[in-house]
C-alpha cells in the first residue's frame, strides 16, 4: 500500500494534467453545438469501426453466412407471394403496396452491436447514410419487426430496439385487424404486452400480431409477435395480453432496414391535422 501511495505521489502532476485536459474537452464540446456534432460524429465513426472489425472476427461464431442464406431464402419466398415484390439488386430489395406502387425499399444490413439485457437496448448496423439510411426507418429480421433507426453516420446506423422502455409500436391482430400499442416491460427479452384491445374481441393463444401500418415507419402486416396468454381486465373494457416476440433478440445478426419512400410526404400531410383542430 505504501508503494502505491509513493507511486501516485510521483505522478500526481500528470494525473491532474490529464484530468484538466478531459474537463477542458468536455466543456469545449458542450459549449459549442457545431463542435458537439463533430465530436459525436467522429466518436460514432471510431466506435462503429471498432464494432465492424470485431464483427468480422466473431461473425463466424454467430453463423453469419448461414443467417444471410436464410435472409435470402426469406426474400425468395416472398417473391412468390402477394405480399412482397422483390427486385434482386444485391443490396436493395423493393416492396409494393396494395395499388402496385413501389412504396418500400429493403436494405440489407448486419448487426455489429446489440444488447438485450438492459432497460433500454440499442442495435448498431454496418450501413449508414451512404446507402440512404435515415432516422425513423424501421428494422426487421427474418422473423419480424426489430427496431427503429434513431441516428446515422456515413457508414453506420444506430437503432432503438423494440426491447426499450422508451419506445413502442402500433400493432394489430392479424385475424381481426383490432389494433393497439405494443410495449416491452423491461424484463424478459422474449415477451411484451399488447394494450388497448377491447375485451369483446375473440382471442386465441398463438394468434399473430402484426404491424398496423398506422405509422410511417413500418408497412402494414409485418409480423411482430404471437399471443402467449391473455385475460379480461375487471376494471376496464380491455384485455391484458402477453405476447411473444417472433424476433429472437439474443441472436440478431442480419436484418433489413425499411425505407418508406413516401414517408416524408405522409408526415407533411398528417402535420396538417393541427390546422383543423379547434
Amino acid at each position: 500500500m505504501d508503494s502505491l501511495f509513493r507511486f501516485l505521489k510521483r505522478i500526481h502532476f500528470l494525473l491532474i494534467f490529464l484530468l484538466l485536459e478531459v474537463l477542458s474537452i468536455v466543456m469545449l464540446v458542450r459549449g459549442d453545438g457545431r463542435r458537439n456534432a463533430v465530436f459525436h460524429t467522429s466518436a460514432n465513426y471510431l466506435i462503429g469501426n471498432i464494432y465492424d472489425v470485431t464483427w468480422n472476427y466473431v461473425g463466424y461464431f454467430h453463423l453469419r453466412e448461414e443467417n444471410q442464406m436464410l435472409m435470402q431464402q426469406l426474400l425468395n419466398t416472398k417473391t412468390n407471394s402477394n405480399e412482397y415484390v422483390v427486385a434482386d439488386t444485391a443490396q436493395f430489395h423493393d416492396h409494393k403496396d396494395s395499388t402496385g406502387r413501389l412504396a418500400y425499399r429493403l436494405i440489407k444490413a448486419s448487426v455489429i452491436k446489440n444488447s438485450a439485457s438492459n432497460q433500454n437496448n440499442f442495435i448498431t448496423l454496418d450501413i449508414g447514410s451512404e446507402l440512404g439510411v435515415k432516422p425513423d426507418m424501421g428494422i426487421m429480421s427474418a422473423a419480424g419487426a426489430a427496431g427503429v433507426v434513431v441516428a446515422v453516420s456515413k457508414h453506420y446506423a444506430l437503432a432503438i430496439s423494440l426491447l426499450n422502455r422508451k419506445t413502442g409500436i402500433s400493432a394489430k391482430l392479424k385475424s381481426s385487424n383490432f389494433y393497439g400499442a405494443l410495449e416491452w416491460l423491461g424484463d424478459d427479452y422474449r415477451y411484451a404486452i399488447l394494450n388497448e384491445i377491447p375485451n369483446h374481441v375473440d382471442l386465441h393463444k398463438g394468434d399473430t400480431v402484426v404491424t398496423s401500418g398506422y405509422s410511417a415507419i413500418f408497412p402494414p402486416g409485418l409480423p411482430v409477435a404471437t399471443i402467449e396468454e391473455f385475460a379480461r381486465n375487471s376494471d376496464d373494457n380491455f384485455y391484458s395480453i402477453k405476447v411473444k416476440f417472433l424476433t429472437d433478440f439474443k441472436c440478431l445478426s442480419n436484418v433489413f432496414v425499411i425505407d418508406n419512400i413516401y414517408q416524408q410526404e405522409r408526415k407533411e400531410l398528417e402535420a396538417e391535422e393541427t390546422k383543423f383542430v379547434q
